[in-house]
């Protein structure tokens, strides 16, 4: 796992442990790297104080400490001291120096048969190591998964359980990552071995194909998949995808057991198991362990003084992004400080801070932010059924109500009852009207004052596309159309294949993705006009500029189709020795301004003429991945995975600067024109970007 500097909200020391530098955070709480009296090193878990003040989770952490230090599986990382009932609450387990299975697979690519069966193997091995200590880890996934030269590492196995029913998990949630989390769970029944069987399926399906076997996209979505629909295992060999399908089976009774699979994947072989270029990373990683704490971001200094907790957050867009053990960024100190860093090779010194905070508002228990726009930011409250809008100039309220729900009923879908649940969500805001969904209904609010103006009955709560006086929602495999004043349906329309992302319209043609097909719909005759097949599946939602729609894929492609005829203007790749073609989740969505587009693959940044597709500049930023790209006032801001907001000149591509943002696990980061929304420590603060 990488390192990053301790920053000035950082402990010195943790029980008998000196902390060298921090190793990532999650909903539990931060993960720093330790080295014991004797030399040895250690990661350390410190508890967040929140979780702490809950008396069940502390006495559920105790009792599952106790456990999981039972646990002495050669392929887990064992817990070597800890102390729950502390103030803070904390474990050291033994350090692993290697990239997180999640990071080598986005860095190197998919992996061989053989090897993912060695990996299959060892993680049995595992998991029948923590079953026998009477736990189930309930959280197994590739971010879970560290690469050791001499194999694999299963951690946080046993501590996920402590999680249970505390503040970590709202009412009607489980825990886990969608798509590897089990059916039977999704279903909240119990769970057992059985159900780490689930996950470890999912697990060796997204090592040899590159991607989780129920796809991606929204949450729901994805447990509406795992619960209802077969895997998709087409990128796997034909002898392991009959092992992980077994591994999927609904019935946890029908899987096999661990003990089994470690007999049926050959064995565990330690030596020399791991693709070539993910032992470079792991010995590499290895190689940069530090013997002393990192030098404080911003100061120069060694050993952080007490201070306020620094804030957290997560990335903003909807895509998969890096594991911390490489993704997390530089640290932040107090409630905001933003610190200027230099830019690339060519970046001027540095200056002033470059972003100016506009307004902070506080949110209360259980609010969030839903959706902004450059006018508004509006938050949802789920569980309390309540929307507020804020104006995005100074943060004031502009309106908030407790909305109208529809509650779920004994007799509805199982989708209903189990996935979409009796709260609110937020789905949309277009053409001057907010959507959100309960229940079995839409609702449509007034956009500006909060007026309720209608509901429709759509279980899976679409996000509408608003052209004119029509409202145009999508539901898996087919269209509908609403007038916006009534809430009644004048059409809809079925076109054959599950749709990924959202929908685009424009003033007659309605265009979607399924997979490599980019449909076209005429929606005055409800026809379909023409279909582009792609070379790879679709990864960004289609924009369309002056008569051409513009869409980026999976193998790193940008494209540039004809909106009348859908032929094929032209097509550009990206090419580096960090970008792979094989990987998926690295396209972000196009942007087209003044004749330009501008488009980001992983860490890639370009210009392209959008009449011929002729490269006007390209910029391989020092992150992994880009997030976030926006054109305002002839500049482009980028958020990559380093947690570094960027400027670049959008002429020529020159860096302008760069600034730290930090944002971890728990919360967002949203860039609209050049206002930066920030939600953390249960606030929600708007910046200004200077352009």
């Amino acid at each position: 796992m990488a390192s990053l500097p301790l920053t000035a909200g950082d402990p010195v020391r943790v029980g008998g442990y000196r902390l060298l530098a921090r190793l990532g955070q999650g909903g539990m709480g931060r993960v720093y790297l330790g080295r014991s009296p004797g030399g040895r090193a250690v990661a350390v878990k410190v508890v967040r104080e929140s979780l702490l003040r809950d008396e069940g989770f502390r006495r559920r952490f105790v009792r599952e400490v106790a456990a999981a230090r039972r646990v002495t599986g050669f392929f887990t990382a064992a817990v070597v001291d800890a102390d729950p009932e502390g103030d803070p609450a904390w474990l050291a387990t033994e350090y692993v120096p290697g990239p997180s299975l999640q990071d080598a697979v986005a860095r190197h690519g998919v992996w061989p048969e053989q090897a993912v069966r060695g990996l299959g193997a060892a993680l049995a091995e595992a998991l029948g190591a923590v079953h026998a200590a009477g736990l189930v880890h309930r959280d197994l996934k590739p971010s879970n998964v560290l690469l050791a030269p001499d194999g694999p590492r299963v951690i946080d196995f046993g501590i996920s359980a402590a999680a249970g029913d505390t503040a970590l998990t709202e009412a009607g949630t489980v825990i886990g990552t969608p798509g590897f989390i089990p059916p039977e769970q999704l279903r909240h029944e119990s769970s057992g071995p059985a159900s780490d069987v689930f996950a470890l399926g999912a697990v060796l399906a997204y090592a040899a194909a590159g991607t989780g076997p129920f796809g991606g996209g929204a949450s729901h979505a994805v447990n509406y998949r795992v619960v209802h629909e077969d895997p998709d295992l087409r990128g796997l060999p034909p002898a392991l995808a009959e092992v992980v399908t077994r591994c999927l089976a609904k019935d946890p009774a029908e899987r096999p057991s661990v003990a089994s699979l470690l007999d049926e994947l050959g064995g565990a072989e330690p030596a020399g198991w791991l693709p070539g270029p993910v032992a470079d990373s792991a010995a590499r990683l290895r190689a940069e362990v530090p013997t002393a704490p990192l030098t404080r971001a911003g100061d120069g200094t060694s050993e952080p003084p007490a201070a306020v907790v620094p804030p957290r957050g997560r990335r903003s867009r909807r895509r998969k992004v890096l594991t911390a053990a490489t993704a997390l960024a530089l640290a932040v100190t107090a409630t905001v400080v933003w610190k200027v860093t230099a830019g690339e090779d060519d970046s001027p010194p540095s200056t002033p801070p470059r972003l100016e905070e506009l307004w902070s508002h506080p949110l209360e228990e259980g609010q969030r932010t839903a959706v902004t726009t450059a006018r508004t930011v509006y938050l949802q409250n789920e569980d309390r059924h309540e929307i507020t809008a804020l104006s995005g100039t100074d943060g004031t309220e502009r309106w908030g109500r407790r909305v109208e729900v529809t509650a779920i009923r004994p007799e509805d879908s199982e989708h209903l009852r189990e996935v979409v649940g009796n709260g609110v969500e937020v789905t949309a805001v277009s053409g001057g009207l907010l959507y959100y969904g309960s229940g079995r209904y839409l609702y449509a609010l007034d956009a500006d004052n909060g007026d309720p103006l209608w509901k429709y009955e759509d279980e899976f709560h679409a996000s509408p596309v608003v052209v004119g006086d029509v409202a145009y929602g999508h539901l898996v495999a087919f269209v509908y159309a609403l007038d916006t004043r009534t809430g009644k349906k004048l059409w809809d329309y079925g076109y054959g294949v599950n749709v990924d992302g959202d929908i685009t319209v424009t003033r007659d043609t309605l265009l979607l993705h399924g997979g490599r097909k980019l449909i076209a719909v005429d929606t005055r005759t409800r026809k379909q006009k023409w279909t582009h097949q792609a070379a790879s599946d679709a990864e960004t939602d289609p924009v369309v500029a002056d008569g051409k729609v513009y869409f980026g894929t999976q193998d790193g492609a940008l494209y540039a189709v004809d909106e009348k005829s859908g032929d094929e203007v032209w097509r550009r790749t990206f090419e580096g020795e960090l970008w792979d073609g094989r990987l998926g989740g690295g396209a972000g969505e196009p942007e087209v301004v003044d004749g330009t587009v501008y488009f980001e693959n992983d860490g890639y940044v370009s210009a392209f003429d959008a009449e011929t597709g002729r490269t006007l500049w390209q910029r391989k930023q020092k992150a992994d991945e880009v997030t976030a790209l926006t054109v305002v006032d002839g500049t482009v801001l980028t958020y990559d995975s380093d947690g570094n907001l960027t400027a670049l000149d959008a002429r020529s591509g020159k860096s302008l600067w760069r600034e730290a943002l930090i944002v971890g696990d728990g919360e967002d980061l949203w860039l609209t024109g050049n206002t930066v929304y920030v939600e953390r420590d249960s606030r929600v603060t708007a910046y200004r970007a200077a352009t």
